[in-house]
């Protein structure tokens, strides 16, 4: 067979050869797309590596910020929650603050915190924390002492086996109270033995400001911290320079009586000298003591017997109406707005106004009983009967929890369970109950001196205390008792008007730790 002949026979092993080159070309391209695959896992996994030991890093700080504000609280709770100090310790503290050192000074918050790296088994997780104290403010009134410190955490988080680290820091201010210091600027207080398991289980706290940290069980006070003598609040508003006592002659001189020996007769005073208006003066028990509002008027009604008076008075206008059984007289000044009984209150109730002027009971949920803007205080020398809401104008639910827009509670209730002629011992204290079945609402400051606070709201009624609450002892039945705190702006001034009611004894109280920032440092 010749050359040319072999040349021209057809290729048997065409197709296949063709298959082959196929196959290499497909195999290529999906080695090729596998080795990309691969080499982007191998990237996309040391990305997500990286990312989740970053976020570990910053969770490792986060704990080491959160575990140091939880030891910090329960350090502060358990040496500045309300801890009575003797008078020469006080005024050693007091020294010391005004010589602007902190009221942390000295404490050694690291040593609280356990400065030294931290480690937790289970994930592998390091941290590191450091703190620092910074004075932020100070206000002196005599008997107590307003101070501010800014509270500074630093923490660094680590995960063992890794080189990466985050650093997170923490800003808190912290308010303290020294001294004898105004008992309405507790959030909720019972003297030592001075409630039950099962009245302790029925009270809640609740704080309506966020990023607020403190303890939702009421602070324990020694005996004898709630004062029973009036006379240092009352003088103010009878116009008296810190009297020794209240005899008949002195009073009947305050009340702008004839001078003399006598008691004086029951009944309702407005306090008005020379040396301008004062507050209201009640002599003997009311069957009824309401509160109401009428535009820009706030309203208090008193009965005794058969006689009713009425005080209307405008902090606006600054105008005062003074209505008794005797008549009708309009003042150019705005008066005190301290009620001062010296006797019980059978009934203080909400009132709403009818068409002649006069308010009747308003058992109405809707029904705001304190103007906006005013602060008003009720001291009684006996026990106290509240049967209705007392609402505040400007108070606004947002989720179930209270706002309130003036930056201090518009009122006061103090029972001092102590006459304020005699000074003998009398039946004292404050009781909650109602005829309705919703919740009773009260917005301000209880203070129930004599035998403190007694609730005995129908069925398993809920009453809310929009401010704050202090007691000799409390005895909540089967209601549940709810006190929201933090609606007062501790970040203001203290108002020189407010009315305030002492502590008998030197106290020191941590009244705010309040998280102000919260960042990441590189």
């Amino acid at each position: 067979m010749s050359f040319f002949s072999i040349l021209k026979m057809p290729l048997k092993n065409h197709d296949s050869g063709s298959a082959l080159v196929v196959c290499l070309l497909v195999m290529a391209i999906f080695t090729s797309l596998g080795l990309g695959w691969l080499t982007s896992s191998q990237i996309f996994l040391q990305v997500e590596g990286s990312r989740k030991l970053n976020r570990l890093t910053l969770l490792a700080a986060e704990n080491g910020l959160k575990v140091s504000l939880e030891l910090i609280n329960e350090h502060l709770q358990q040496s500045c929650s309300g801890q009575e100090i003797d008078e020469d310790a006080f005024q050693r503290l007091r020294d010391r603050l005004l010589s602007d050192e902190t009221l942390l000074a000295g404490s050694d918050l690291d040593k609280i915190i356990e400065a030294k790296e931290s480690y937790d088994d289970f994930s592998q997780m390091t941290w590191q924390v450091s703190t620092s104290i910074e004075n932020a403010g100070l206000e002196d009134f005599e008997q107590y002492l307003r101070s501010t410190c800014r509270l500074i955490i630093d923490a660094t988080g680590r995960v063992q086996g890794f080189t990466g680290q985050r650093s997170e820091e923490v800003v808190a201010l912290l308010t303290f109270y020294t001294g004898h210091l105004p008992l309405d600027r507790l959030s909720a207080a019972i003297e030592e033995e001075g409630i039950s398991e099962e009245s302790k289980e029925k009270i809640k706290l609740v704080s309506s400001k966020e990023v607020v940290i403190g303890s939702d069980l009421p602070l324990t006070l020694s005996k004898g911290t709630i004062p029973d003598d009036a006379l240092p609040l009352i003088s103010r508003g009878l116009r008296l320079f810190k009297p020794d006592g209240l005899p008949n002659w002195l009073l009947r001189q305050a009340l702008g009586l004839p001078s003399g020996p006598d008691p004086v007769p029951d009944g309702v005073y407005l306090i008005k000298d020379d040396l301008g208006p004062g507050g209201i003066f009640v002599q003997g028990s009311l069957d009824e003591l309401l509160l109401g509002i009428q535009a820009e008027w706030q309203i208090i009604q008193f009965k005794q017997e058969e006689k009713i008076w009425q005080v209307k008075f405008s902090p606006a206008t600054r105008e005062t109406i003074f209505i008794s059984p005797g008549g009708l007289e309009n003042f150019n000044w705005l008066l005190i707005p301290l009620v001062m009984i010296n006797g019980r209150v059978d009934n203080l109730a909400c009132g709403q106004p009818g068409f002649d002027g006069l308010l009747s009971p308003a058992a109405e949920e809707d029904t705001i009983s304190i103007l906006a803007g005013c602060q008003l205080a009720i001291v009684s020398s006996s026990k106290i009967n509240i049967t209705t809401n007392l609402k505040a104008q400007g108070l606004e639910w947002k989720e179930g929890i209270p706002y309130l827009r003036q930056k201090d509670s518009p009122l006061i209730i103090w029972s001092t369970g102590k006459d304020f002629q005699t000074e003998e011992l009398v039946d004292g204290g404050i009781n909650i109950f109602s005829r309705e079945n919703g919740p009773l609402i009260i917005t301000g400051n209880l203070i129930a001196g004599g035998e403190g606070l007694r609730v005995n709201h129908p069925g398993k009624g809920e009453v809310q205390i929009a401010g704050g609450l202090v007691a000799t002892r409390l005895e909540a039945g089967k209601n549940e008792l709810t006190v929201f705190t933090g609606l007062r702006d501790q970040s203001g001034h203290e108002n020189p008007e407010a009315f305030h009611v002492l502590s008998n004894k030197a106290l020191v109280y941590l009244s705010e730790f309040k998280i102000v920032e919260w960042r990441s440092k590189k």
